[in-house]
């Protein structure tokens, strides 16, 4: 049986190219953002925080990567808002869940479930991130 050497996808446009940069124009708002970039960081060192939290305290750690979520998830859906005030509102719930994270973080220091400098760099992004948002508000305002 022979079997044709067709591409079993179609061959796609290529990507439209940013002049500046050079790579593949980035569809969504929040991929421009250095605070979507530095919350995905967060995200990510939560994700290795929680996973150091022992059995019987998993309801911290379930809660400090919700938290770290929804952070992302808000900066995200504000950048694609059109309206100002849109944007505000999602800018401002993501500052209060990056709060959130820190006052996760800082709880499993306290309680010692989790490794001091492990909790000090979710904090420091969290910090970051919160800082970013901050400048964000006050731009829609």
């Amino acid at each position: 049986m022979h079997e044709s050497k067709r591409n079993p996808t179609p061959d796609l446009p290529r990507p439209k190219l940013d002049p500046l940069t050079r790579r593949p124009a980035q569809p969504f708002a929040h991929q421009r953002l250095d605070v979507y970039r530095v919350a995905l960081q967060m995200a990510e060192r939560s994700r290795e925080l929680a996973d150091r939290v022992p059995r019987g305290y998993r309801s911290f750690a379930d809660q400090l990567l919700r938290a770290a979520g929804q952070t992302v998830l808000l900066v995200g859906e504000g950048a694609n808002r059109y309206s100002s005030g849109q944007k505000l509102q999602r800018y401002s719930e993501a500052r209060g869940e990056a709060g959130e994270v820190a006052s996760a973080a800082e709880l499993l220091t306290t309680l010692r479930l989790a490794p001091q400098p492990d909790c000090d760099a979710v904090i420091e992004l969290a910090g970051r991130v919160a800082a970013m948002l901050s400048r964000l508000i006050q731009r829609h305002r």
